[in-house]
């Protein structure tokens, strides 16, 4: 995978950090979360959007909940996290982010790991009020470095970040060990697939 591509857009929760319980609870009680819901739903996740206003104007509106909530639940990174975007930037990769996650808490967690500087390009669904599956922020990313859509790639730990990959239009490569069970992003058929962070960068040194 790593060799097939050139522009790697990670998802945050459950991809490459840890998730809260909050954060995992938080996924089953929203609809766009659900395959069947998005299949149903296809053609509004499908819509293509001309004009997009990044904004963070809202971004701290629950800052002092979270600044206290870290406190005393403080993000991790997965195994394999910094090995795999050491591996990347090293191979002159092009690295990103895009997540659903607040704009503040996703700055605020990467600067709290120190693994901010990894990324050529970070962006919250929050800042552009477009969530996945919807392919907006994705292709927000593509659009800024001009690489192919063939040589793109989404990074995520749902069966929903395979599909927003989809309908961007560019590779999709699922991540088990987050939020949802292995099976059920095998389901979705994804462009790649492996059981752990870690096990990307084992299969690239090996040559697969």
């Amino acid at each position: 995978m790593i060799d097939d591509n050139d522009l790697f857009i990670f998802d945050w929760d459950g991809t490459l950090s840890t998730s809260s319980l909050i954060i995992a609870a938080s996924r089953l009680f929203t609809k766009r979360y659900d395959v069947e819901y998005i299949k149903r739903n296809e053609a509004k996740y499908r819509a293509v959007v001309k004009s997009v206003t990044i904004s963070e104007s809202k971004s701290r509106k629950f800052a002092w909940l979270y600044d206290t909530y870290v406190r005393f639940f403080p993000p991790r990174l997965r195994d394999g996290a910094i090995d795999l975007l050491e591996y990347l930037r090293s191979n002159g990769k092009t690295i990103a982010l895009f997540s659903d996650s607040k704009s503040y808490r996703l700055i605020s967690e990467l600067r709290m790991l120190n693994v901010l500087d990894y990324f050529d390009f970070v962006l919250s669904a929050s800042s552009i009020d477009k969530y996945k599956p919807d392919p907006t922020g994705i292709l927000l990313a593509v659009n800024k470095f001009k690489v192919g859509k063939d040589k793109c790639v989404y990074l995520g730990d749902t069966a929903s970040d395979t599909l927003a990959a989809r309908f961007a239009g560019i590779n999709a490569c699922a991540v088990g060990g987050g939020l949802e069970p292995y099976q059920k992003l095998v389901a979705v058929e994804p462009d790649y697939i492996y059981k752990t962070l870690s096990s990307i960068l084992n299969h690239s040194r090996r040559g697969h």
